[in-house]
């Protein structure tokens, strides 16, 4: 090796060297204290209304945020679908991470900043699916909808369809080899608060609200529960909504969905609603689904 090149690498490694050096010198430095957290927190504490989103960025800073949030923080709320139920949002920030809309108020408190920001205004609900999951009635049939040995079931005096009613359970719903319940499901490592309605074999599960209120639209959540079942499998999973017997939203969900919205006007008033969960392979199919019906 010539002389020429020796120094250009020896000033390539000198130089890495001082960079990482300064690095390690300074990035002790540029982490957000206890003492920055605490004082963050009592700043959101201080104007904090009920109906506020509290939020952390980045993502990953979640769980220290939660440590001096937490009491803040619901169940409902870190697990919520969307954003769109506040009007209000508390964003918690490192880094100068985050984006939360039009600034109200913001401060700095060491290396954190506190933003007050306001959103469109927060959508009204009318019916929550997940939360009144115990007025459903569930059910499940054959994939193919009918009655097996039966030619004509109307002159034998039966229904159509081969319908068995799932047992309440605990809060839930006990099928075949499932159970229906609410859960605070994981979705693309997030906690979403839904329904969890797994695949069970060659049936459809049915979750059926006979009286539902809807307003303007029906808006609603679907997903794959659980890292194993994403790692396990990839098949996809049908779910269908119908109102008073008519599908309005079909939804072909596969592990790549992540958590995927869907939307469809409705009339206002009470009507039947209908979710129906099938798959043609049920293996590791650990689905879950919110809806929500808004004004």
């Amino acid at each position: 090796m010539t002389a020429r090149p020796a120094l250009l690498l020896f000033g390539a490694f000198a130089l890495l060297a001082i960079y990482e050096t300064a690095h390690a010198i300074y990035a002790p430095r540029a982490v957000a204290t206890d003492g920055d957290w605490e004082s963050a927190a009592a700043a959101v504490r201080a104007a904090y209304r009920p109906g506020d989103l509290i939020v952390f960025a980045p993502e990953w800073a979640d769980q220290v945020g939660r440590q001096h949030l937490g009491d803040l923080v619901t169940p409902e709320m870190a697990g919520r679908a969307d954003d769109d139920r506040y009007g209000r949002v508390w964003e918690v920030s490192i880094r100068g991470a985050g984006d939360c809309g039009r600034i109200l108020q913001e401060s700095q408190h060491g290396r954190v900043r506190v933003r007050l920001c306001e959103k469109a205004p927060a959508v009204a609900v009318a019916y929550d699916f997940t939360a009144h999951l115990a007025e459903a009635r569930v059910t499940q049939v054959p994939a193919d909808g009918r009655r097996s040995g039966v030619e004509q079931p109307a002159l034998a005096g039966l229904p159509d369809t081969d319908e068995t009613a799932c047992l309440t359970d605990a809060g839930g719903f006990r099928c075949a080899t499932t159970r229906v319940e609410r859960r605070t499901l994981e979705i693309d490592y997030r906690p979403r608060r839904g329904v969890l309605a797994p695949v069970d074999g060659g049936l459809v599960t049915r979750i059926e609200f006979p009286s539902a209120t809807l307003g303007a639209e029906l808006v609603g959540y679907t997903g794959i529960h659980d890292y194993y079942s994403r790692k396990n499998s990839d098949g996809p999973v049908d779910f269908t909504v119908f109102v008073d017997g008519q599908p309005v939203a079909t939804v072909h969900h596969r592990n790549e969905d992540g958590w995927r919205r869907f939307a469809v006007a409705t009339k206002p008033g009470t009507h039947a609603v209908r979710f129906e969960v099938r798959a043609p392979s049920a293996a590791w199919r650990t689905f879950g689904f919110h809806a929500e019906a808004r004004k």
